[in-house]
Parts: structure tokens; C-alpha cells; sequence
């Protein structure tokens, strides 16, 4: 049976295909576009790699993100949960390379959505309350590692379709 796998992949392509909508055009400005004074962000290192600001746990109140910063979350999320609760894992965040652009973040989030989409396909619900490892320390189960992911690309798209809006507007 899928009912529960199929709403959940509808959300979760739903969530996706707005999102890659809204990044349509993104230029290099405006991924790396800080719309606070002081903002976490990604920062191209001589080498033609990248560095995402981190800490953990983060600081109250957590800092304003960047376009950049929000897309590479994105896309490293969806690696790491993948990798620890479908895939090897034997990754971390610290072995993930970061994207120093605005579309070659795009085409590692959109890769990183692959995985993901792939397990969700051959699912069924009772596959669903299985108990997954987590990067996170305890067992979750998968519908509980897919809500996050889901929520986490619907909250983060939303704050990237409201910073173009802001870039666009001058703000």
C-alpha cells in the first residue's frame, strides 16, 4: 500500500519543483546577496571550492542567511539524512564539497533531491515506520527523516522566494 508514500512524494516534488521555479535566473550577486549586516553564508576559497558558515548548536538568535547559505543547507541535508538514514553512512557534513556558485549550488541540490526521490519510489507505507540510523544520534523512522526533509525544503524555499523578492525590490 502507498498512500502515505504517495502524499509524501507529492509534497516533497511539489516543494521542489516551486522551489526550482523560484531559482530561475539566480545570478551570482544575488545568491551571495547579505541582506543583514552581519549573515551566515557561503565564501569561495581560492582553491575554486567553497565554505559554508557553521556552527553547532547555532547561536539565539540564529543569524540571517544568505540565498546561498539556505540552497547549500538544502542540498547538504538532504545528503546527509539520505546517507545515514537510506544510504552507507559513512559521510558527514565536514566530507560534503560545497558549491561556490549559484548554479552549481542549484545542480547539487537538485542531485542531492535524487537519492531521496529514488527511495520514496520503491517505498511502502509499511516502510515508513521502520526505525532509520540518524546523523542526529537516536533512530528515526522514515516518515519522520522524510517529514524533515519535506519541511525543510518548503520553509527554506519560501525564505528564498521572499530574499528574491527583497533583491529584486532593492531592499
Amino acid at each position: 500500500m502507498r498512500v502515505a508514500c504517495d502524499l509524501l512524494a507529492d509534497q516533497w516534488r511539489g516543494a521542489a519543483d516551486r522551489l526550482d521555479k523560484r531559482l530561475d535566473g539566480l545570478t551570482d550577486a544575488e545568491f551571495f546577496w547579505a541582506p543583514a549586516a552581519a549573515v551566515w553564508t557561503v565564501h569561495p576559497t581560492a582553491d575554486g571550492r567553497a565554505r559554508i558558515d557553521y556552527d553547532w548548536p547555532p547561536p539565539e538568535p540564529p543569524p540571517v542567511t544568505t540565498i546561498a547559505w539556505r540552497l547549500v543547507h538544502l542540498a547538504n541535508g538532504n545528503w546527509i539524512y539520505w546517507e545515514h538514514a537510506f544510504g552507507p553512512g559513512q559521510r558527514n557534513f565536514v566530507d560534503l564539497d560545497i558549491p561556490a556558485d549559484a548554479e552549481a549550488a542549484r545542480q547539487d541540490w537538485r542531485a542531492s533531491r535524487a537519492p531521496v526521490t529514488q527511495w520514496l519510489s520503491q517505498a511502502d507505507d509499511g516502510d515508513l515506520d521502520a526505525p532509520r540510523p540518524s546523523h542526529l544520534g537516536r533512530p528515526r523512522s522514515a516518515r519522520e527523516v522524510l517529514q524533515i526533509l519535506v519541511d525543510e525544503q518548503t520553509h527554506h524555499g519560501a525564505e528564498i522566494a521572499l530574499l528574491r523578492d527583497l533583491y529584486r525590490s532593492g531592499r
